[in-house]
């Protein structure tokens, strides 16, 4: 596989496998004198889609590479290092798939192994997904520069936790997205652009790898303060209120939660992938207090002592009282199964189906299916995006915080829009 972008800028030579002129698969080699460094190791889904579908399925890493899907092996010859920005699996990729002696520099060690144990048993190909054993794994420390010249910058995503990256070369200072939006669901509390300002000052940066996932889009922008208005809204107006959420989006599950507290709701979590993942959270000091009760129905044990409240015995009965998180996957499940158990639903029942990332074709046909059983559930349904990414419109406050010398756009399919 040839990289898709090769660029020279005095010793440093910046090759681009996954993520140019393309949504997601990111994968970026940085060549400087002795070092070398990559940041991401993305599965480009783009192409996953063209080969495989149905009953046509990979037969391992080896055909994955040959047809590009995953990075070329030789781009981990004698690399130093390789950084994911966040667990979205279009930057983290196959760990499976890389070399045990290169050191792999991830967002949080503990939130990794809850994911590698979802896929673990797959019977399919995202059984390569967990690390090799023996593989040097290593956790990322925000704003501290490590030996080969990279600092971590925590980032607002839809994935938690995620960086941007700066690398200080010999004679260039790169600068690499990952993904990440100025403002999401907390706002100011969690700051990008000031985030970036602590590490790199404006004008330093030479070569600014940048993702610009919603150059594009035609959907309306919608924040934080859009989404709280339209959660009061909904509050005033359902008994029961169902909010499916990506397990990783901690951002958005702590929004909900502190929202929930103000207008008198409890969380119930309905998904067992959304409860493993939240024993490795830490709440801020404004939820602590904030009752956050996992469903006995998931009948599993929890590695953090938690309330456990029945959504059959107790949310159905008393719906106001509640906001039940869950997430895509199994989400159906979960709503037949309340179907059996109350024969039917609470009046006036909503579902607000969250979508940080762009939509693709079937993710539309599969929102179709789950909204026509929705609907023979008598449940209302409500898409909203609340972005992972930053918008259009706000290009110009990265670049100003930023100032670089050189813009090279990716993760997106219109880089002529962000250059």
């Amino acid at each position: 596989m040839r990289p898709q972008l090769v660029t020279t800028e005095g010793s440093m030579t910046i090759e681009i496998y996954g993520g140019y002129r393309e949504i997601g698969g990111n994968c970026v080699v940085i060549k400087d004198r002795e070092k070398k460094i990559i940041f991401d190791n993305g599965i480009r889904f783009q192409l996953l889609k063209k080969y495989y579908r149905g009953r046509i399925q990979p037969l391992g890493i080896k055909e994955l590479r040959s047809l590009g899907v995953i990075p070329p092996i030789n781009i981990f010859d004698n690399a130093d290092a390789v950084y994911i920005s966040h667990y979205h699996l279009d930057h983290l990729g196959l760990l499976g798939a890389i070399p045990t002696e290169i050191s792999i520099k991830v967002p949080s060690i503990d939130i990794l192994e809850v994911i590698e144990e979802w896929y673990r048993a797959s019977p399919t190909w995202l059984a390569e997904l967990p690390h090799r054993l023996g593989a040097n794994i290593n956790e990322l420390t925000p704003f501290r520069e490590d030996e080969l010249g990279v600092t971590p910058i925590p980032v607002s995503h839809s994935a938690y936790p995620a960086y941007a990256f700066v690398y200080r070369g010999y004679d260039k200072i790169v600068f690499y997205s990952g993904d990440l939006r100025v403002y999401g669901p907390l706002g100011e509390k969690v700051d990008t652009l000031e985030n970036i300002g602590e590490v790199i000052k404006s004008g330093d940066t030479d070569i600014a790898i940048l993702e610009g996932t919603n150059f594009g889009d035609i959907e309306t922008p919608i924040g934080s303060e859009e989404f709280r208005n339209i959660l009061y809204k909904l509050n005033t107006k359902s008994e029961l209120l169902i909010i499916s959420i990506d397990p990783l989006d901690y951002e958005l599950f702590l929004f909900i939660a502190e929202l929930a507290s103000i207008i008198g709701r409890r969380i119930v979590i309905g998904s067992s992938r959304l409860a493993d993942i939240f024993s490795k959270w830490t709440l801020p000091t404004q939820l602590q207090n904030v009752e956050i009760a996992v469903a006995t129905e998931l009948e599993r044990p929890f590695s953090v002592p938690t309330t456990q409240i029945s959504i059959r015995d107790e949310v159905l009965k008393e719906p106001k009282d509640f906001i039940l998180i869950q997430e895509p996957i199994g989400f159906l499940d979960m709503l037949r199964q309340m179907r059996v158990w109350e024969k039917r639903l609470p009046s006036n029942a909503m579902t607000i189906i969250t979508t940080p990332e762009p939509l693709e074709t079937e993710t539309e046909l599969e929102e179709r299916v789950l909204a026509s059983w929705l609907y023979s559930l008598n449940v209302h349904v409500y898409r909203i995006r609340i972005s992972g990414h930053y918008y259009p419109h706000e290009l110009r406050s990265i670049l100003s915080k930023l100032d670089p010398k050189r813009l090279i756009p990716i993760h997106t399919k219109y880089p002529k829009l962000v250059s």
